[in-house]
């Protein structure tokens, strides 16, 4: 999930600002999101976006921001 330019590269920036927007849009949007029945579906990828984020982090002074 969350390549970009449809190659197999993940870039951190835009996977972040991706998921800041779709996290946002929760919370401002809670009840559109419910009537949908959408919301399920938006906070299992805000998890996996922020999983795949902490997973990144590898030590105290080592982040991958690209991968691919």
């Amino acid at each position: 999930g969350y390549y970009d330019a449809g190659d197999h590269v993940k870039f951190g920036f835009p996977m972040a600002f991706t998921t800041t927007m779709l996290a946002w849009g929760l919370v401002d949007f809670a009840e559109g999101h419910d009537a949908a029945g959408q919301t399920d579906y938006a906070l299992e990828a805000v998890k996996w976006a922020t999983d795949f984020f902490l997973k990144a982090y590898t030590d105290t002074t080592e982040f991958y921001g690209q991968v691919g």
